[in-house]
């Protein structure tokens, strides 16, 4: 898992293309959920008013063959930082092949940070986000 900021909110576009990119290089289809996703969270948060929901809400990636992929989403506190999560699937070297991928596109761009203790903690924002 890493995570990174965007420099602002209109660099989204921006990051769907390179993630984009990335997906059709990997033979793999890239899937662009954010705005039904945003609409169930506005759902949601209706009935559940202590919900945050990220506006604009991120929910972007790609799933191949076995589950291997990667998905991209924010948080609703820090709606400009992005975490891209990977899933490895039955084929750990095309897995990996993918996520280095993944990693070095963004980092041409964007200063991309690894999630420390993944397995027991997760992603949290980032107090020093610059884009």
């Amino acid at each position: 898992m890493v995570q990174f900021c965007l420099g602002d909110m209109g660099q989204i576009a921006t990051m769907n293309t390179v993630l984009r990119e990335v997906a059709a290089a990997n033979k793999l289809p890239f899937y662009d959920n954010s705005k039904a996703t945003e609409a169930d969270l506005n759902s949601a948060a209706k009935v559940q008013h202590d919900l945050p929901v990220a506006h604009p809400t991120v929910n972007v990636g790609t799933v191949g063959r076995n589950t291997m992929g990667f998905s991209a989403g924010n948080f609703a506190e820090a709606p400009s930082q992005i975490v891209v999560g990977f899933s490895k699937g039955g084929d750990i070297p095309k897995a990996r092949k993918l996520s280095d991928d993944v990693v070095q596109a963004l980092s041409r761009r964007w200063s991309v940070r690894e999630v420390p203790d993944v397995e027991t903690s997760g992603a949290f924002p980032l107090k020093d986000c610059t884009g």
